[in-house]
């Protein structure tokens, strides 16, 4: 199978999973990214989008359909996302092409000040629903496949290579039918999919 099949084949597995046992969360999976979503994404990374990123894009453009804005009294108008939007254990989000964007750029802002913190080859794609830094990012940088990488807050300077994105999505797929990913537990409370210590 290859990478790109195993995204998809993974990636289904979740969403089926997610439409069957918890509907109001799969509310919150937006539709397919469009071409023009793509070449967005495309522009702002500077290198082609990884095509097992895209295949995982194209079916499902992140899951912050449910989030909001505010607008501040400053007039800064800043995200308000929606619970729904978890759908990975401890609290984690798929962003969309406009979110990884987002993410990507803010980074690499702090990046400029904090060396060796995060890379542009590197493209934020599972991260946590606060914005912490305790997520997952493609590498783009290998000519044999692209890795995710786990960022840990405590030490950002350091990555633990872990699997390809088809691997760590299977896993979450593997977690949801058994009824445990680490120590986590899905469960589906008014409809909603909340993964709970267990």
């Amino acid at each position: 199978m290859s990478e790109i099949e195993e995204v998809r084949a993974a990636w289904g597995r979740i969403a089926r999973w997610i439409t069957a046992n918890a509907p109001s969360t799969a509310q919150a999976l937006r539709g397919p990214a469009t071409d023009e979503d793509i070449a967005g994404l495309r522009d702002a990374l500077g290198f082609e989008v990884p095509d097992v990123l895209e295949a995982l894009l194209r079916t499902n453009n992140g899951s912050g359909a449910k989030d909001t804005t505010q607008t501040l009294p400053n007039g800064r108008v800043v995200p308000v996302n929606h619970v729904d939007s978890v759908i990975f254990p401890f609290g984690k989000v798929l962003l969309g092409c406009e979110e990884i964007v987002e993410t990507r750029a803010q980074l690499l802002d702090v990046a400029q000040e904090a060396e060796g913190y995060w890379e542009p080859h590197l493209i934020p794609v599972i991260w946590d629903f606060e914005r912490a830094y305790y997520s997952y990012a493609l590498d783009a940088s290998g000519s044999s496949g692209f890795r995710v990488l786990h960022y840990a807050e405590v030490s950002p300077n350091e990555t633990d290579p872990t699997t390809s994105l088809g691997e760590l999505l299977r896993s979450f797929a593997d977690g949801m039918d058994r009824g445990n990913w680490d120590v986590q537990r899905p469960q589906v409370e008014n409809g909603s999919l909340r993964w709970r210590e267990e």
